[in-house]
């Protein structure tokens, strides 16, 4: 399994959708939901020009808890 933590959630839907859909998407849509497809049809598009062969889904409902070292 990977996981990926996108941090800079606004700047990939500005980005990819433009500035006003940005701002007028948090109110109307799940912003993490948009960039999880972003990215999907992204990776997707990369693993098809490389020759990959894959399956994507997307999972809701997983809790992350982080530890460090100390």
């Amino acid at each position: 399994m990977i996981a990926i933590e996108i941090t800079n959630l606004d700047d990939l839907v500005k980005e990819h959708r433009g500035p006003l859909t940005a701002i007028i998407g948090k109110l109307v849509t799940d912003v993490e939901a948009e960039v999880e497809k972003i990215i999907m049809n992204e990776m997707l598009a990369e693993f098809e020009k490389r020759g990959i062969h894959c399956q994507m889904a997307s999972i809701a409902g997983i809790s992350i808890r982080r530890f460090e070292s100390t």
